[in-house]
């Protein structure tokens, strides 16, 4: 069931009047918010400890609470459009994520979020975070739930670790970021996602975790001592992690000033949460050997990576950066009034290989293009299981989060 079918569900059982701005927020409300309820009989069950739809969805169908003026029969069916908007509302929970963006203050986490977001005009007049900000954003497609925790001191020593589970608890993923220029505070860095470790053990909380190496600029990525950096950081990382062997983590180097490797970043991060990525990747493998093909890549509009299989390292460059880069100019012409082509096709014939793209399917209530990328010299192999291929994906697609 989709996120505007829950909506339109839950709605009908509300009052015109109700406005759903957070999911979270539905089972907070007034008993009298459902739809037959009244005034009255609200501030009835009020009085006897069911302050809202939650605390009436708890009550049991075969010995609810008695009040008097209710009829049995109605309070019964109180409780049963309460514990279908629970249901619902639940449904929609289970499928967001929680995605905690952490680290120093200036480390350029809300840089990060708002260039994921497309909001390119206000990343350098961002203030720090102060305290935490939470967001719903829709990435892809997907339903997540971002939270920003400012980096500064105070709310290190005085929030996060005073109350771990009212930050850490029931987090999906983590983004630890790392400012990559910073050197006086690479020490300090670790130490913050040491005290981060530890507090997630605390709670017995183990979510997959992406160490993000950020500011790593193009010019910057050139010199010997970015590199130097980069070898930093991850000793003192690895270091964390040897001492908190249950968790493990993975490192993305950033830049804001390069969208794609922003866009790679977080697809390595969501495919950690998929329960489908390994899947989707060996179709990829084995199709991309039916097709003699050296590397295959599934890759949303919006440059979200759902699988990918190469033969090397560099093919895996080549595929995707030039694939982000043609769907790019493709953006760019539907943005000035094209029709977005089904096939995008660059030769290297002096090389011997061609890189084309195909447009496989649309996914997600938002009708998001999807793209077959192949890295082949023998690219009219692709015709030839495409369409076996689309069945399989497909459904995986659609249950990639």
């Amino acid at each position: 069931m989709s996120k505007n079918n829950n909506i339109k569900n839950i709605k009908e059982l509300l009052k015109s009047s109700v406005s759903i701005k957070d999911f979270k927020e539905i089972l907070k409300l007034k008993p009298d918010t459902i739809i037959g309820i009244d005034r009255i009989s609200g501030e009835m069950l009020i009085e006897k400890g069911i302050n809202n739809i939650e605390d009436l969805a708890k009550q049991t169908v075969e010995n609810p609470i008695e009040i008097k003026r209710i009829l049995p029969q109605v309070l019964l069916k109180w409780i049963k459009i309460a514990k279908l908007i629970d249901k619902l509302v639940n449904q929609q929970l289970k499928k967001e994520k929680k995605l905690l963006l952490i680290g120093l203050d200036n480390g350029g986490k809300t840089s990060i979020l708002a260039i994921i977001q497309e909001r390119f005009s206000i990343t350098k007049d961002l203030l720090p975070t102060r305290g935490v900000k939470r967001e719903k954003l829709d990435f892809f497609g997907f339903p997540i739930i971002s939270w920003d925790l400012g980096g500064q001191v105070v709310y290190r020593e005085k929030m996060y670790f005073n109350r771990p589970e009212i930050f850490f608890s029931e987090a999906d993923l983590i983004l630890y970021v790392v400012d990559s220029q910073d050197t006086d505070r690479f020490a300090e860095s670790a130490n913050y996602f040491r005290q981060v470790l530890k507090s997630l053990e605390e709670i017995d909380e183990h979510p997959p975790i992406v160490i993000v190496i950020h500011k790593s600029d193009e010019d910057t990525r050139k010199t010997h001592q970015w590199q130097k950096n980069v070898d930093t950081i991850k000793n003192k990382f690895d270091a964390v992690f040897s001492i908190f062997k249950s968790f493990t983590g993975k490192y993305c180097d950033t830049s804001i000033f390069q969208k794609e490797t922003i866009m790679q970043m977080f697809s390595i991060a969501l495919k950690s949460v998929s329960d489908t990525s390994e899947i989707i990747e060996h179709i990829l493998e084995d199709f991309t050997e039916k097709i003699e093909g050296k590397g295959t890549s599934i890759i949303s509009r919006e440059g979200l990576i759902f699988g990918s299989y190469t033969q090397s390292k560099t093919d895996d460059k080549l595929i995707h950066n030039t694939a982000l880069i043609l769907q790019t100019l493709s953006n760019f012409h539907c943005s000035i009034g094209l029709k977005r082509e089904n096939t995008m096709t660059l030769d290297f014939p002096m090389n011997g290989f061609t890189i084309q793209g195909e447009k496989l399917f649309e996914y997600s209530d938002l009708q998001i293009p999807v793209y077959l990328w192949l890295l082949s010299e023998k690219p009219e192999k692709l015709y030839e299981k495409i369409d076996y291929f689309k069945e399989q994906i497909s459904p995986l697609i659609n249950l990639f989060l």
